[in-house]
């Protein structure tokens, strides 16, 4: 497996070992999926927050990676090669309430092409982040992942057009 490259606060890390973990997601139209295996694109890009204010960092995010042709919803598409996901990820301790919480998220958004791409990830945050080398959650993560949960490339922040680039040489880099 190839090295991951990550970005945390402008240092660049290297971690062999960073995989994204198996996890069960609902998107907010409702289809169930068991990612990595599941991603709607044979390489998804992950834009995975943990906080509702950090909204604002997800926009920028995928607005700016959809300005460069990248899929920003897998509504309506089969056989993607690449797209854009939301990963909300949310402690285990409020799946009681996931149905209201997702609810909440899915009457806000009413546009078909958001919920389908918003996946929402109920459970141990820690065990979540701890094999993408995620270490602050007070920013959002983007990771570039394949479906066998080799993570390709991540960093960790606001957008920032070097970010862009790394982010499109990562891409060409692993072919359609």
């Amino acid at each position: 497996m190839s090295h991951a490259v990550d970005q945390f606060r402008g240092a660049v890390v290297t971690d062999q070992a960073s995989v994204f973990p198996e996890v069960r997601g609902r998107d907010l139209l409702g289809r169930e999926y068991l990612l990595p295996g599941e991603f709607p694109a044979k390489v998804s890009i992950a834009i995975i927050a943990f906080k509702q204010w950090q909204q604002g960092q997800v926009d920028a995010w995928i607005s700016r990676i959809a300005q460069e042709g990248i899929p920003q919803t897998p509504h309506g598409c089969t056989d993607l090669n690449h797209v854009i996901v939301e990963l909300p990820v949310i402690s285990g301790r409020y799946q009681v309430v996931r149905r209201f919480i997702d609810g909440g998220m899915a009457a806000s958004i009413r546009d078909p092409e958001v919920l389908a791409r918003t996946i929402t990830l109920y459970g141990s945050v820690d065990r979540f982040c701890r094999p993408l080398g995620i270490a602050s959650r007070e920013d959002v993560s983007v990771r570039v992942v394949r479906r066998d949960g080799s993570v390709v490339w991540g960093t960790t922040g606001q957008v920032s057009e070097p970010g862009i680039v790394d982010l499109l040489a990562a891409l060409d880099g692993i072919g359609p």
